[in-house]
């Protein structure tokens, strides 16, 4: 029997209809061809594997996203060989194909009380460095785009790394995880409460933003709502 190879894909692939909402809204996306299954939606793209090798990810843009894909692409081969990245396989006209990487992102991390530890923001830290070595700018690093994976990580969702600006998110993130998961080390964290977390960061972030003081309110938000 033949073995499988993601170009065999590239008929479902073309197959599918992903389109873009206005804002900042996942993407939605039409009947799914038999042999795909999605496994993940972002504001760009979606995410599908392949039943017949879990080998492969592919990420299929919305119209009008392809731009996006190009950026990501430009990433991704910067980034050839590194450990802390999926394997970048090659592309097609509305789709890029990496490694499917298996684990559970810190988000879920946090809603199902699995315990994050130090080591993996020490990982991350690497994977940013290595990203700057490689003439990138690693940003837009958030608790969905960190998987996490038997002690070691994996960053996903590198389109943003081609652009100039520090968006200051891993810096806040790793400061938030020094003064504050302690507190909440292998709780079980609402969704609700972190789609809040969310919301407040959006509407803070450009008035100088301090994550001492925004964690600090946070956590007398969750305690109020523990107790409630």
């Amino acid at each position: 029997m033949k073995e499988f190879h993601w170009k065999d894909a590239i008929p479902l692939l073309d197959a599918l209809e992903v389109k873009a909402g206005k804002g900042n809204v996942p993407v939605k996306i039409g009947p799914v061809p038999s042999g795909l299954q999605c496994i993940g939606i972002g504001t760009d793209a979606a995410v599908f594997v392949h039943f017949a090798s879990i080998r492969y990810a592919f990420k299929v843009y919305a119209e009008g996203r392809e731009q996006k894909r190009d950026k990501e692409i430009q990433a991704y081969e910067k980034l050839n060989g590194s450990p802390y990245y999926p394997v970048f396989y090659g592309s097609g006209g509305r789709f890029i194909v990496i490694s499917f990487e298996e684990g559970m992102n810190l988000y879920d991390c946090l809603i199902t009380g699995t315990y994050i530890p130090p080591e993996a923001i020490e990982q991350v830290d690497k994977a940013v460095d290595e990203a700057r070595r490689a003439g990138l700018n690693p940003r837009d690093i958030h608790l969905k785009n960190i998987i996490l994976q038997d002690g070691s990580i994996k960053l996903i969702d590198v389109s943003e790394y081609v652009k100039p600006g520090n968006d200051e998110r891993w810096t806040y993130l790793k400061e938030g995880y020094k003064l504050y998961y302690p507190l909440i080390a292998s709780k079980k964290i609402p969704p609700k409460f972190l789609d809040f977390v969310k919301e407040q960061y959006e509407k803070q972030k450009h008035t100088g933003f301090s994550p001492k003081k925004f964690g600090w309110m946070l956590m007398n938000f969750l305690k109020k709502e523990e107790s409630g």
